[in-house]
């Protein structure tokens, strides 16, 4: 009797372990088949060095000029909540956004992480977000989608996609993220 029950429990054990690999083999050909958020031929990275000091002045102060309150929108509100008629780069940069010098590898990269999931973000944040990072992605130099990213708070907001992401911003994707864009920096 002991021999049967072993015999069972054996192959009850290999069958387990057969669908676990089919499993994940079926779980391998949907991620390559995951498509990138914007079909862009080029991305570029902005990132505003501004301290919480002087930014949180910035919010105190009474009586804000129009470019004052539209720094305030881009770096902390929706905003643009679509792609913008006008240059949104000239926009950035007449803030003091920096462009980074990204190599297209480091494009390839950024243009992996900002596809299509097959898991949902789960969680969420109820801080302000501080969106010291913008990605514009462009496509025949016409600007197709944009990206702004608060990797302090882990919170984005994703303009110009036709494809749902809703799951990105998985902790994993804005660390590799963060880590192409700021190679130098040091983590707390």
């Amino acid at each position: 009797m002991k021999k049967y029950i072993i015999v069972i429990a054996v192959i009850l054990a290999l069958s387990c372990s057969n669908s676990k690999k089919e499993n994940f083999e079926k779980v391998k050909v949907a991620k390559s088949e995951l498509r990138p958020f914007f079909d862009s031929d080029q991305i570029s990275h902005y990132y505003l060095d501004i301290s919480d000091d002087n930014f949180f002045k910035l919010i105190r102060k009474e009586n804000k000029t129009e470019k004052e309150k539209e720094l305030i929108n881009i770096y902390i509100h929706t905003f643009p909540d679509n792609i913008p008629k006008v240059d949104f780069e000239k926009t950035l940069l007449n803030h003091n956004y920096k462009k980074s010098n990204l190599s297209s590898k480091d494009e390839k990269n950024i243009e992996n992480i900002f596809s299509e999931k097959d898991s949902l973000k789960n969680d969420a944040c109820a801080c302000i977000a501080e969106y010291k990072d913008v990605f514009v992605f462009k496509k025949n130099e016409k600007t197709v989608g944009i990206a702004k990213i608060c990797f302090k708070n882990a919170r984005f907001q994703i303009i110009g996609s036709q494809i749902n992401t809703e799951g990105f911003g998985l902790i994993n994707e804005l660390e590799r993220l963060e880590s192409i864009v700021r190679p130098n920096e040091k983590k707390p």
